[in-house]
């Protein structure tokens, strides 16, 4: 009889915690999101941001807001997100470098593959590289020549020790068996000036970056760093097609704490997919020199596993170290 009391009594409790699972599930969102960006504004990412924030809005019916909150390679925002309520209201924009910064630094303040969870992938950035006007050769085969033939004398620019554009160019060397001298310099956007001056003669830029330079004839580009053609420059060759294997890009995809609830994480990640496909947005991307991707969590997750493969071997042959 008492066994049966108790039956009778847990049976509404348990009711009721189903449905207020379920009404949370329903109510959520109910007010506004942020996205935060580990870099200044104005960048690819920041763009990238932006433009989900904006389809966003309207796929989830509450405002989507963009937080910048720049430093340390991205790891003032990743340990800021990572401390937030797990609650699916603030969301962390990740990047190739949150990976790379795995094999980069000896310490973080947070583990990427532990205090997230990830949500979904937003685009895929081929890198493409570049050489200034003057510099003698006009195809990749010519500057694998050149390079042999002129060890240590090639000078290749990048946005930092340890950034896509650098390991992009840690790749070449290895697999085209030739010997460059990286120049390192704060941000994508100066190298590339330089380069268009003559200081340095080439550079693996993002192709976002790189594009409207490549348009307007002040850089030549020799090569993209994907195994597919790209439809804003469909002239110009994957490198793999002279070097098997060579493949390295950059990328932006949102994730969320570990422990905000899977009902919140799915909602998300639905939202993002449809906001991904909307023609205009997917346009935007397109025009920045991005692919638009939307995932699932399992098959960002499935990415993210070679990444982390991919970006520590790169940082070990590099030599590369952040702290």
């Amino acid at each position: 009889m008492k066994r049966s009391l108790k039956r009778y009594l847990a049976a509404p409790a348990l009711l009721l915690a189903l449905v207020a699972g379920h009404a949370g599930a329903q109510d959520y969102p109910d007010r506004r999101l942020s996205i935060v960006v580990p870099f200044s504004p104005g960048g690819s990412t920041d763009i990238v941001a932006r433009l989900l924030a904006n389809a966003l809005t309207g796929e989830l019916g509450q405002p989507v807001i963009v937080e910048n909150k720049a430093g340390a390679s991205g790891n003032i925002a990743g340990d800021y997100v990572a401390r937030s309520k797990p609650d699916g209201y603030t969301l962390f924009m990740g990047t190739s470098t949150s990976i790379a910064n795995i094999a980069l630094f000896s310490k973080l303040p947070f583990d990427i593959e532990k205090d997230f969870v990830p949500v979904s992938q937003i685009v895929h950035t081929p890198l493409v590289l570049i050489t200034n006007l003057d510099f003698p050769a006009a195809t990749v085969r010519e500057l694998i020549d050149y390079a042999r033939a002129n060890p240590g004398r090639v000078n290749y620019g990048s946005g930092g020790a340890g950034t896509s554009q650098h390991l992009a160019g840690v790749m070449f060397e290895h697999l085209a068996q030739v010997k460059m001298t990286h120049v390192p310099y704060k941000g994508a956007a100066p190298a590339v000036t330089d380069l268009m001056g003559g200081s340095i003669q080439v550079m693996f830029a993002p192709l976002i970056d790189a594009l409207s330079f490549i348009r307007a004839g002040k850089v030549k580009a020799l090569g993209l760093t994907t195994t597919r053609r790209a439809p804003q420059v469909p002239d110009v060759a994957p490198i793999a097609d002279l070097l098997p294997g060579f493949e390295v890009a950059t990328w932006n995809g949102v994730f969320a704490p570990a422990d905000t609830p899977p009902e919140r994480i799915g909602i998300l990640s639905q939202a993002i997919v449809k906001a991904v496909a909307l023609p205009e947005t997917r346009r935007q991307i397109e025009e920045q020199g991005s692919a638009a991707v939307g995932s699932t969590p399992a098959q960002f997750r499935a990415f993210l596993d070679d990444e982390v493969v991919l970006w520590r071997r790169l940082v070990e042959m590099s030599g590369a170290r952040a702290d």
